[in-house]
C-alpha cells in the first residue's frame, strides 16, 4: 500500500471516439471486435506507477463507464486526443460531480492545457516517464498536488517499462500497439510530432521490444501488432538492429504476429531495410504522401517527399511486399481548383486502398499554427458550430486561400470518387498486382476470439443487403480476379471487403451529406 492511501484506487478512462475513417466503427462489429486498439498511454502510465496502487481501465470505445467504477475510484485519470475533446469533457464532469480527483494527460491536454484546466484538477502533461512519477511522489509524500506537471525534458526510453497488458480485455481489439521510438528528424510545417517529441528520435532497446512482444504473446493474442511510432525509420540504425531480432522471435514463436507501422516515404530508398521488414513479417506501412503538387510539398517543408517521384517510391515499397496506406491533404496555399482531380488521379495511380484525405488543419504549437496566427488566418473554434462540422469534427481551423465553396465542392468530389465501390476495389486489385508473387506472409494460425470466417462472411452478406448493388457487383469482380490472378492474396479478400463497407458507409452516410449541406448553405449565401 502506498504511504498515502487516500488515492490508491486509480481509474483509467479513455473517452469514446466519434465515427472516423481510422476508427473502423462499421467494420469492427462484423468481425467481433469493439475498438481498433487499446490506449497505450494509459497502460504505460499504470506500468510507471510504484507498487501498492490498484488500477481499473475503462475504454469507453468498448464499454460504458459504470457507477460502480466511479464509486470504486479515488482518482480518475484520462488520456485523450483532440478528436475526443467533447467526450472527454462530458465524462470528466460526470466523475467530478461524483467528487473524484480528476487528472488529464495525453496529446490533447498537452497541446491545449488552457482549454482543459477548467475541466480537471490536475494536468500531467508531456511525456509520462517524467511527469507522472512527479505527480505520484507528491501524492505519496504530502497528499497534495500541483495543478500542472509539465516538463520539456525528453526521457531516455530505455527506462520505460512494458505497458500493463494485463489491464486489457485483449479480445476487444483488432490490433495491439507497441512503441519503439519517439521523435522525427523532419520539419513538416503542419506536424505536431516534433513539437511534442523533438527531432532526435529516441528508441527503446531491442530487449525492451522483445519483452513487450512476450507480454502480448502471453495474453494469448495472435494477430496484428501496430508499431505506433510516427516515423518508424527515424533512427534507421536502431531499426536495423531491431528487425533481425523480431524476425528471429517470430520464427521461434511460430509467427504469432503480423506487423504494421508508419514511416516516411524515404523508406523506399533503402531496399535492404525494406527486406528486413518483410523478413520480420511486416504487412503494411502508412505513409504521409500529402499531395502530388510539388509547390505544396515545398510549402509544407515536406522535403523527404521531394527527393524522388512519389509514384515510383510507392511502387518500390509495394514491389518489395508491403501494402501502402496513405495520408493526403487538400487546402495548401498553393492548391488551386485543379488539385481535386489531381489528387484523384494521384491516389488512383498509387493504388492505395485506404487513402485518408483531409483538409489542412493548424494543430496547436505547430509552425503552421504560428504562421496562420501571424497572417491572421486562424478561424475561431468551430467545434460547437454544426454548420461547419464534417463527420462530427471541424473541417479546419484556417482560412484557406481557395474560396470556401469550390473547396467544399472539390473535397466532396474527391471522396465521392475515391470510395465508390468501383474505385476502391480497383485500387485493391492494382495493389495485389504489385505485390511480389511467391512471398506470402506468415499469417497467425490462431487469431484468438475473432469470429469464425464463415460468420464474418455472413456479416458481409447482411451488410451488402444495405448497400447499392454496385458494391456487390464490384466485390464479386474483385474476388474473382483475385482468385484467378493472385490466389496467394485470396485470403485477404474478405477482410478488405468488410473494411470497404466501413469506408463506403462512413463516406456516403457521414461525410458526403455534411459536405452537401455546407455547399448548399454557401450557395444560398451567394444568392443572397
Amino acid at each position: 500500500m502506498p504511504p498515502n492511501s487516500r488515492y490508491r484506487n486509480i481509474l483509467l478512462v479513455y473517452p469514446a471516439f466519434e465515427t472516423t475513417y481510422w476508427g473502423m466503427q462499421y467494420f469492427l462489429p462484423m468481425i467481433g471486435k469493439k475498438a481498433l486498439m487499446p490506449p497505450l498511454g494509459l497502460i504505460t502510465i499504470a506500468a510507471l506507477t510504484p507498487p501498492g496502487y490498484q488500477f481499473r481501465l475503462v475504454d469507453m470505445n468498448c464499454q460504458p463507464l459504470s457507477e460502480d467504477d466511479i464509486n470504486w475510484a479515488d482518482l480518475v485519470c484520462f488520456s485523450a486526443m483532440l478528436f475526443q475533446k467533447q467526450a472527454l469533457f462530458r465524462v470528466a464532469k460526470r466523475c467530478r460531480d461524483a467528487g473524484k480527483l480528476i487528472v488529464f494527460g495525453g496529446p490533447y491536454p498537452t497541446a491545449c492545457p488552457q482549454e482543459c484546466q477548467a475541466h480537471c484538477d490536475v494536468q500531467v502533461l508531456n511525456e509520462g516517464e517524467i511527469t507522472w512519477p512527479a505527480f505520484i511522489a507528491d501524492l505519496e509524500q504530502t497528499g497534495r498536488y500541483q495543478s500542472i506537471y509539465s516538463s520539456h525534458e525528453k526521457p531516455d526510453l530505455t527506462g520505460s517499462p512494458p505497458p500493463r497488458m494485463d489491464l486489457l480485455t485483449i479480445a476487444d481489439y483488432l490490433m495491439i500497439p507497441v512503441q519503439f521510438s519517439r521523435g522525427c528528424p523532419y520539419l513538416c510545417e503542419f506536424c505536431d510530432i516534433i513539437v511534442m517529441f523533438g527531432r532526435k528520435p529516441r528508441t527503446k532497446t531491442t530487449e525492451q521490444m522483445i519483452a513487450e512482444l512476450d507480454a502480448i504473446f502471453a495474453t494469448g493474442y495472435r494477430g496484428t501488432v501496430f508499431i505506433v511510432d510516427d516515423n518508424f525509420i527515424g533512427n534507421k540504425r536502431a531499426v536495423r538492429n531491431l528487425l533481425p531480432q523480431v524476425a528471429a522471435w517470430n520464427k521461434e514463436k511460430d509467427y504469432p504476429f503480423v506487423y504494421g507501422t508508419e514511416a516516411s516515404i524515404d523508406v523506399a530508398d533503402d531496399r535492404e531495410l525494406l527486406q528486413q521488414m518483410i523478413d520480420a513479417n511486416f504487412a503494411w506501412v502508412f505513409i504521409g504522401l500529402e499531395s502530388p503538387d510539388l509547390d505544396s510539398l515545398r510549402e509544407a517543408h515536406k522535403a523527404q517527399n521531394l527527393r524522388a517521384p512519389l509514384l515510383d517510391s510507392v511502387a518500390t515499397i509495394q514491389g518489395m511486399g508491403l501494402t501502402v496506406y496513405g495520408g493526403f491533404i487538400i487546402g495548401f496555399d498553393h492548391d488551386d481548383e485543379t488539385i481535386f482531380d489531381r489528387q484523384i488521379e494521384f491516389i488512383s495511380k498509387t493504388a492505395i486502398p485506404f487513402a485518408m484525405i483531409s483538409p489542412l488543419d493548424a494543430l496547436p504549437n505547430t509552425p503552421l499554427h504560428a504562421r496562420m496566427q501571424r497572417e491572421g488566418r486562424l478561424l475561431p473554434d468551430q467545434d460547437g458550430d454544426e454548420n461547419w462540422l464534417i463527420g462530427g469534427y471541424r473541417y479546419t481551423n484556417i482560412k484557406t486561400v481557395m474560396p470556401q465553396k469550390p473547396f467544399f465542392e472539390g473535397y466532396q468530389k474527391v471522396l465521392r470518387s475515391l470510395y465508390t465501390p468501383k474505385a476502391y476495389f480497383k485500387r485493391l486489385t492494382d495493389t495485389f498486382s504489385r505485390l511480389p508473387a511467391c512471398s506470402p506472409l506468415h499469417r497467425p494460425r490462431n487469431v484468438n476470439n475473432r469470429l469464425p470466417a464463415h460468420e464474418a462472411a455472413m456479416n458481409l452478406v447482411r451488410a451488402l443487403r444495405k448497400l447499392p448493388l454496385s458494391y456487390l457487383w464490384e466485390f464479386i469482380c474483385f474476388a474473382w480476379k483475385t482468385y484467378k490472378n493472385r490466389p496467394d492474396q485470396f485470403v485477404r479478400v474478405l477482410p478488405y471487403a468488410l473494411m470497404g463497407v466501413h469506408y463506403y458507409r462512413y463516406t456516403f452516410e457521414n461525410i458526403i451529406p455534411d459536405l452537401a449541406r455546407i455547399v448548399d448553405r454557401l450557395s444560398k449565401a451567394d444568392e443572397v
